[in-house]
């Protein structure tokens, strides 16, 4: 971890600098590695005012200010910053994993935990085409010319003769496939 400490209107002192790098080195509990790190100290008149900017892996980076009448309180102010940026961000990337879909649970399961109300499972929404779900009439041949301009590997189309649903697919080795229902009795 690289440290770099900067002041204005006063001298950096080991004792301040030995408070900041142990404030950064607490901070890696809560952000993750640090690749460097940048402290600021300022003093105006009876404030005394601290930044800190904090670059961790994966390409975050936390900044915040910290403003006292004491530098040591100061420093304190930013850190503590700093952690509740990293938990809020923390939060946000676990929150967008959780959006995925679970697994289906058992019916049993679902039955005996009564106490809390049932989990719902998130489906993710697919881009509908209508003439594949709204297949209309056509004939084998229509089709299968149908199969080979097109992009995608399945065409479902209503047979005019019979009037049932048939799916016309090609497979990974390019050849065609037709599945029909089968003949009622």
């Amino acid at each position: 971890m690289r440290l770099e400490f900067s002041g204005k209107n006063l001298s950096i002192t080991d004792a301040l600098r030995n408070k900041a790098e142990k404030k950064i080195a607490k901070l890696e509990r809560f952000t993750g590695s640090i690749v460097s790190a940048h402290a600021s100290f300022e003093v105006e008149r009876h404030l005394h005012r601290v930044t800190l900017m904090v670059h961790c892996g994966h390409d975050r980076i936390y900044k915040a200010k910290g403003l006292a009448e004491d530098m040591y309180m100061a420093i304190n102010d930013a850190a503590d910053a700093i952690e509740q940026q990293s938990k809020k961000d923390k939060d946000k990337r676990m929150a967008g994993r959780s959006k995925t879909v679970a697994p289906a649970a058992p019916k049993e399961a679902e039955e005996e935990d009564e106490e809390g109300p049932a989990k719902t499972r998130k489906v993710p929404r697919v881009r509908r085409r209508d003439d594949l779900f709204n297949p209309k009439p056509m004939s084998l041949p229509d089709a299968a010319l149908r199969l080979a301009e097109q992009d995608d590997p399945v065409v479902v189309f209503q047979d005019p003769v019979t009037g049932r649903l048939c799916v016309l697919f090609r497979d990974k080795a390019g050849r065609i496939s037709l599945v029909e229902p089968p003949h009622k009795r």
